[in-house]
């Protein structure tokens, strides 16, 4: 009879390394740790892009002082304007963006490529002291001369570039607004300045805009 010790039971070997289960174990630990650093990483990361420093609109010229840098985190930082990009001379925005918000790289044109058109207006009431760079108005002309008066709105929130209150006279008393005006409303507001109709200026309230 042999004086052998009993054969252990194969359910309690120890697992060796060239155990198929034991190497597809070690690689799913490898890529859950690959994958966690990747996405911490991403997470930490920052970029530098610009911010407007001030409301920003259509038709008017960039200078550094519009811009500031600013440090986010994001996914894809080629959405917004990289601040290591130069700003290329006489650029303008193509859409308006408010004081403090991230400039959208597809935003960023020159004036051949904006939709409209800057036109000043001599306006003769009082503009309201909400409107100023950045805001938005709504335009309405009334021909004096009709009867009865009837008032249209030709012009519905579009963007100030510009308020002068100080060029009218005591005679006329007419203030000067500039204004972005979408290239298919052109016509409509020289013909009302051609028929000499009275026009006044409203102010758009701020969450009106969206």
């Amino acid at each position: 009879m042999s004086s052998l010790p009993p054969r252990p039971a194969d359910r309690l070997r120890a697992p060796r390394l060239r155990d198929p289960r034991l190497v597809i174990g070690a690689l799913i630990v490898l890529v859950s740790v690959l994958g966690t650093w990747f996405v911490v990483t991403r997470v930490a990361a920052t970029t530098t892009v610009w911010a407007a420093a001030r409301p920003l609109v259509p038709g008017s010229v960039l200078v550094p002082d519009d811009l500031v840098a600013t440090e986010v985190r994001m996914g894809d930082p080629g959405v917004y304007l990289s601040a290591d990009a130069a700003i290329p001379e006489g650029a303008t925005v193509l859409a308006a963006v408010g004081a403090g918000e991230l400039v959208p790289a597809s935003q960023l044109g020159s004036p051949d490529q904006l939709a409209g058109r800057v036109m000043a207006l001599a306006v003769p009431d009082a503009l309201p002291a909400a409107v100023r760079p950045g805001s938005a108005v709504d335009v309405w002309a009334t021909d004096a001369d009709a009867d009865p008066v009837d008032p249209r709105e030709i012009l519905t929130a579009v963007d100030v570039i510009a308020v002068d209150r100080d060029t009218g006279d005591f005679a006329t008393g007419d203030q000067v607004i500039e204004i972005f005006v979408p290239n298919r409303q052109v016509g409509d507001v020289m013909r009302a300045l051609a028929e000499e109709h009275h026009l006044s200026v409203v102010s758009v309230p701020e969450p009106a805009r969206d």
